[in-house]
């Protein structure tokens, strides 16, 4: 059997147009439900986010925005965030949004490629972001309105008063239900960024199929540890909002932070990256009382090792771990079934989603390979980009003659189409003419009971080109040596032309906003320390 499936598309869920008629169906429905909680930035009801975001909507308007403007975001994941996405939907604006950790120089391409008319943000900690963005105004000529959450500036709009100031009055025309929602920018700000646009009705078909996935309900409290930055993140508040059910976003993570929210917040539902799992166990939260609201947590933004996903289900009482696929091109596309054993549920990204096809293809000739098999995956449907935005290179190079979007996943297709993904094909480590893939490597050493992160990256050789390099983050109290690793991978049967010729130790791991490992940063730092660079 080749490895080609696809989900049929029909279903007889509630589905709604756009995000913004689910909301409107609940702040009608349940008026004073909670839409958002936070432990200190705040909450809304539905009828209060809807009434705040309509507001916030004529506010846009006068100053001058319009259906296809582009508004900026660089903000915590707070009630403010989702007020601003859903009046933005109102109006018709592309939100367009900015990790938190960016400052001048990251942000100043992408502000540049996207050119937004107005930019919403907040000064958090010792980063006055209202002041950074009214310096980049002065490069960027369509930025014309700073809108600050908080104190306003000279110059700046004040977001509180843009919302008080139109709490009456008409509402613009309703955008067609086709029109951008959001632009997202894929990983890097180099100058050339990746930027991809998603549909208001991408989004609300996506919460539908995903909120069906875990059985979600009015009832469920969705806690989401991925920033709404990031399209992980504002595809999950999708979800919660389709369902009825309180978003309770963490505003900034930390594992000290993720823990108040787990235990506190009570959260039925959790959305997570493997390294907020890792770091959230490492810091021993978890063992001071038990999480017992938790149903469902499910992992996605990177692969997830299966010994992080089992060690942090064995800490709740009611809860299971799963794990999910998606991309910034194609939104949240796989899930795990929750009734799943542990096995499919913590080593694969579970089954494709309906709408959507997959197919496994030999990255050597393009042959669909058969089950079992592994090679690129690639995907199409509803939810995956047609181009991203403007004439990049990488419209030539991302999709196959026939239409098919190339992930750069390595993967494969068990026989009852659960998907695993073990490594990218970037990532993998020529040595001596043989392919090593570097994630089968990191799965093993994540399992060894000192190390709390592992990176295996290539290391320039002139006798077999590339040799492999660990990067490993320790347990507190706990040592390792080169020797000790190998005796470890021995014991493992692990063939010894894929052991690590060199162990770097380091204190935490170079991580994008969302919580992946920086391969780039490494790769750089052994070339430096081998002289290289």
């Amino acid at each position: 059997m080749n490895q080609l499936a696809e989900v049929p598309s029909g279903s007889d869920l509630r589905e709604f147009d756009t995000i913004l008629d689910a909301l409107r169906y609940w702040a009608d429905t349940t008026p004073g439900a909670m839409a958002v909680e936070t432990s200190d930035h705040g909450a809304l009801t539905y009828a209060g986010l809807l009434a705040g975001a309509e507001a916030l909507a004529r506010g846009f308007v006068s100053l001058g925005l319009k259906t296809g403007d582009r508004v900026a975001i660089q903000l915590p994941s707070t009630p403010e965030f989702v007020t601003t996405y859903i009046a933005c939907k109102l109006t018709g604006c592309v939100l367009t949004t900015l990790h938190m950790p960016y400052r001048q120089e990251e942000l100043r391409p992408l502000m540049s490629f996207a050119a937004p008319r107005a930019v919403v943000t907040a000064q958090v900690g010792k980063y006055d972001a209202p002041a950074t963005m009214s310096a980049l105004a002065a490069d960027i000529p369509a930025l014309e309105h700073v809108i600050v959450v908080g104190e306003a500036g000279p110059g700046q709009v004040s977001f509180a008063a843009l919302i008080e100031n139109h709490r009456q009055g008409a509402l613009p025309p309703r955008p067609d239900s086709d029109c951008d929602a959001a632009m997202c920018f894929t990983s890097g700000t180099s100058a050339a960024p990746k930027a991809v646009l998603r549909s208001q009705r991408c989004f609300a078909r996506n919460a539908a199929i995903f909120a069906d996935m875990l059985h979600m309900t009015r009832d469920d409290r969705v806690m989401i540890a991925p920033p709404l930055t990031h399209v992980f993140g504002l595809s999950c508040a999708g979800n919660a909002i389709h369902s009825g059910a309180t978003i309770v976003p963490i505003p900034l993570f930390s594992p000290e932070v993720y823990a108040e929210y787990l235990f506190d917040m009570r959260p039925t539902v959790i959305y997570s990256a493997p390294a907020h799992l890792a770091a959230t166990l490492k810091s021993g939260a978890m063992d001071r009382r038990p999480a017992d609201t938790v149903r469902d947590v499910i992992v996605g933004g990177a692969i997830c090792p299966p010994e992080v996903a089992a060690q942090f289900e064995a800490k709740l009482p009611n809860g299971r771990v799963g794990c999910l696929f998606g991309m910034t091109e194609t939104t949240l596309s796989t899930q795990t079934d929750p009734a799943s054993p542990p096995a499919i549920r913590h080593g694969t990204v579970g089954k494709l989603a309906r709408g959507l096809s997959v197919r496994i293809v030999s990255r050597d000739t393009g042959e669909v390979l058969p089950a079992g098999e592994e090679g690129e995956m690639q995907l199409s449907g509803y939810s995956v980009l047609e181009r991203y935005v403007g004439e990049h290179e990488a419209n030539q190079t991302a999709f196959t003659p026939d239409g098919w979007f190339r992930t750069g996943d390595i993967a494969s297709l068990d026989a009852d189409g659960n998907i695993m993904i073990t490594g990218r094909v970037k990532d993998v480590i020529n040595r001596g003419g043989i392919k090593i893939n570097p994630s089968d490597i990191e799965s093993i050493l994540d399992a060894h009971e000192a190390i709390v992160q592992s990176a295996v990256v290539p290391m320039p050789d002139e006798v077999l080109g590339e040799r492999l390099c660990a990067y490993v983050v320790l347990r507190p109290g706990t040592e390792l040596s080169l020797a000790g690793l190998c005796t470890y991978l021995a014991g493992r049967k692990v063939a010894k032309m894929r052991w690590p010729e060199r162990l770097e130790i380091i204190d935490a791991m170079p991580m994008t906003p969302t919580r992946k490992i920086i391969k780039p940063v490494l790769i750089a730092d052994i070339r430096k320390k081998l002289g290289l660079d």
